[in-house]
Parts: C-alpha cells; sequence; structure tokens
C-alpha cells in the first residue's frame, strides 16, 4: 500500500492504487474497512500538494462510476477520510470541510455514512470548533442531514460544552426544510433531512434536557405537515428513550394549539376524488 500510494503521488495515475484499495475495501459487505481509509488519508495528508490530484479524483468518484453496493463505492470513502486527515493537519481546513460537504451531499448512503464516520475522527480533536464550522452544511438538505446525524452521536455529544452552537444548527436545518419549495418535498434529501429531525433531537435531550425541549418547543408550532409529523414522532421517541412526560407537556401544547381546526363533521362530505359520473 505505501508503495503504491509512492507511486500514484509521483506519477500521478491513480489507477493501481485505487485497484489495491479496491482489494482491500471489504466491500461490498456490510463493514468498509475504515482503517484502512484512515490511514490512506493520513499518508496522503502527509505528502502535501503533490498528493491533491489523488484526492480530487477519489472524491470525484460519483454513482454513476461507482454504484451503490459495488467495491468501487470505497473510493469515495477513503476520499472522505482524506479530507478528514487534512482538517486534522491543520492545512486547507475550509477547503477539506467544503469537500467533505460535497461528499455529505452524495445520493449513495454508503458515502454519506463515511462522511459522519470522519467527521467523528475530526471531532476528536477539533471539538466545538467544529460544531459552529458544520453551519456550512445547514443550507442542503442530505448535508444538514448528515451534520445532525453525526452531532447526535453520544461519543461527541458527552465531549460537547455548550448546547447553543449545536442548537443553531438544528435551528437552521428546521429552517431548511420549513422553507423547502413543493418540489424539493418529494426529493431523496428532503425526506432524509425530515427523518434525520425526528430521531436525532432525542438523543440530544439526553445530553441537554431543559435547552433541547425548549428548542422543540419552540419548532413544534410549524405549519409544515412534514415537519409537524417529525415533532410528534420526536415526542414519542423521547419518551421511549426515557424522558419524563411531563417534560414535553409544553411541546404537545403548542402541537395542539396550533393544529388546523377539524373539519365540520355535519358538513364534511368526504374526499371528492372519483365522486363525479362514471365516463362510458
Amino acid at each position: 500500500m505505501t508503495a503504491a500510494i509512492a507511486s500514484a503521488v509521483a506519477s500521478g495515475d491513480a489507477r493501481p492504487l485505487f485497484a489495491v484499495l479496491c482489494r482491500f475495501s471489504g466491500l461490498p459487505g456490510p463493514r468498509p474497512n475504515d482503517g484502512l481509509a484512515l490511514a490512506v488519508g493520513r499518508s496522503l495528508a502527509e505528502a502535501g500538494a503533490s498528493a491533491d490530484p489523488i484526492v480530487a479524483k477519489l472524491c470525484s468518484v460519483d454513482e454513476r462510476s461507482a454504484p451503490a453496493g459495488t467495491v468501487m463505492e470505497y473510493l469515495p470513502i477513503v476520499g472522505a477520510f482524506c479530507q478528514a486527515a487534512r482538517y486534522d493537519a491543520g492545512a486547507h481546513r475550509e477547503l477539506a470541510l467544503a469537500d467533505m460537504r460535497n461528499l455529505a451531499e452524495d445520493p449513495r448512503h454508503a458515502v454519506r455514512d463515511a462522511v459522519m464516520r470522519a467527521l467523528l475522527e475530526m471531532s476528536r480533536a477539533a471539538g466545538d470548533e467544529l460544531v459552529v464550522s458544520l453551519g456550512q452544511w445547514t443550507d442542503g438538505y442530505l448535508s444538514a442531514a448528515v451534520a445532525l446525524a453525526t452531532l447526535a452521536n453520544r461519543s461527541w455529544l458527552d465531549r460537547m460544552k455548550s448546547p447553543q452552537p449545536l442548537l443553531t444548527r438544528f435551528d437552521e436545518a428546521f429552517s431548511l426544510a420549513e422553507a423547502a419549495p413543493r418540489a424539493d418535498q418529494r426529493s431523496q434529501g428532503f425526506r432524509t433531512l425530515v427523518r434525520a429531525l425526528s430521531e436525532t433531537p432525542a438523543v440530544v435531550m439526553a445530553r441537554f434536557p431543559v435547552d433541547a425541549i425548549a428548542w422543540l418547543e419552540s419548532r413544534a408550532a410549524t405549519e409544515n405537515i412534514d415537519l409537524r409529523g417529525a415533532v410528534e414522532a420526536l415526542v414519542i421517541r423521547a419518551r421511549a428513550l426515557g424522558h419524563r412526560i411531563g417534560a414535553l407537556e409544553g411541546v404537545e401544547q403548542q402541537l395542539d394549539s396550533s393544529a388546523k381546526p377539524r373539519r365540520d363533521p355535519k358538513t364534511y362530505v368526504g374526499p371528492t376524488r372519483q365522486r363525479g359520473a362514471r365516463r362510458r
């Protein structure tokens, strides 16, 4: 592997390196070889600017070249860990984070999961600084979902000193979904983000219960049907995780008071679709 990396950096021909990476990728399978991806990322980070073309090629392997579920999917996974290693090395952090954000918008689930694991590696040293930097990710549906899911990881949550930067990211993501055009509401990204908003805050409540519940209460009166469903699912999930019923009463009250009035059963005639005369 060391020889393949050195040859790729020196010649600019990444094909032999990519072949070796795919051979030891662990794919197709449930667990890609993250240890190898991280080691390769660190080696390329140590190589400096001379490795830039190789890292760029890894990160640009799209769904057409590497369909989901194939061994080639490992290459952008390695790309994510390369960017994490560059961020940790302190060189061009903003550029590394921007390139990772592009990978977080990838339609392939395995690639987005790899970005989450790479972010967790970065969080060990960066901590709260990285929480603030992820504000750059909450203007895209999939990247916002990746950021929320990673921030809600207990290994990162337990190291956070303050809930405010974290809740600001949740607020930005909620606003993004709330303002989504109707056309976007059928997209993979929107659905993924709404699902993240229905799950991840419940984990945050275990670490910052007062602040997280206050944030949720401030958002429970949304008129967006999908987000209202997410809040309702979140209340159920929070209770299942052991949160006291009384602590969530304010959220439920906001949901009830902001709900649209039900139709009058005396005048409601039911669905009108296909109620006309049949065509002959």
